[in-house]
């Protein structure tokens, strides 16, 4: 018997390293990025049979617009891949990764949508065919289908197996909401940055810095509370603090809580899928 409805689970990311190249002639910055899942931190992705599309954000309880979410192409882009409309799913999201944080709850979203209708209809597409309609859907998205840890380049879309180290991070996300492409914006307007991709840095902070100045404030609070490095997840807003132990990364993300729309203890150790 077929089943009614698929669940999965969409994890958060982060960024190790992200390095970002001068835009070319197409428009579009190739990056270079290791980015590895971050499986304490999920959005619940929910696929059920329906008379219509749909796609609900359970934690704003309400439906989303068609044209401002990415669960939704990913629906039109696995309708273009397998060539004939698909019988109507409604798409429920239960959203624990805040939004414009560089923590890619969006893409993650879509890829556990993808995954999930394609349980669902007993597509089987195979990983590469997923991929292949991901990576229409948006940068991040192929990440999300594989997992795990991996080094991504060009848009995102290319994906070679990687591995890091076990670490122990505070994760904060602060009142403050991230435009990626005014952070883009911001860094073509700055100097290019120098020196070769290395783990923890991210080009794209002078530039989240520069919309964003409060966010220094956010990194000071972590190193004030013992971490050894802080960088940027993604285009932010958020940040991450590399701690020694578990029990000092709780306590710093405790004593920051209060005035962050995020901040949790992670430990993040991964190996490619």
């Amino acid at each position: 018997m077929a089943a009614d409805s698929v669940r999965e689970r969409a994890n958060a990311k982060l960024n190790l390293t992200l390095r970002v190249f001068p835009v070319g002639g197409d428009g579009y910055h190739d990056l270079e990025s290791l980015m590895v899942e971050v499986a304490e931190l999920w959005d619940d992705v929910t696929v059920r049979r329906s008379g219509r599309r749909s796609v609900y954000n359970r934690g704003l309880e309400q439906e989303l617009p068609q044209e401002h979410n990415l669960a939704w192409k990913a629906l039109d882009a696995l309708e273009a891949e397998v060539g004939e409309r698909l019988p109507p799913v409604a798409v429920e999201i239960h959203k624990r990764i805040p939004s414009q944080a560089g923590l890619g709850g969006g893409s993650s979203d879509a890829a556990a949508t993808l995954r999930a209708i394609d349980a669902l209809l007993g597509l089987e597409l195979g990983a590469q065919r997923l991929e292949r309609v991901a990576a229409s859907v948006g940068s991040d998205v192929p990440f999300f289908v594989r997992g795990g840890c991996q080094l991504a380049r060009g848009r995102g879309e290319r994906l070679s197996p990687a591995s890091c180290p076990e670490l122990q991070l505070a994760i904060v996300t602060p009142p403050i909401r991230l435009s990626t492409a005014a952070v883009y914006r911001a860094f073509d307007r700055l100097p290019s940055p120098e020196g070769e991709a290395a783990l923890y840095r991210n080009d794209l902070w002078p530039a989240a810095l520069a919309e964003a100045p409060r966010l220094g404030e956010v990194a000071r609070a972590l190193r004030s509370r013992g971490a050894r490095n802080t960088f940027l997840c993604g285009s932010g807003s958020t940040l991450a603090g590399l701690f020694a132990d578990t029990s000092t990364a709780k306590a710093a993300a405790a004593a920051i809580s209060p005035s962050a729309r995020l901040a949790q203890a992670v430990r993040v150790s991964a190996t490619a899928h």
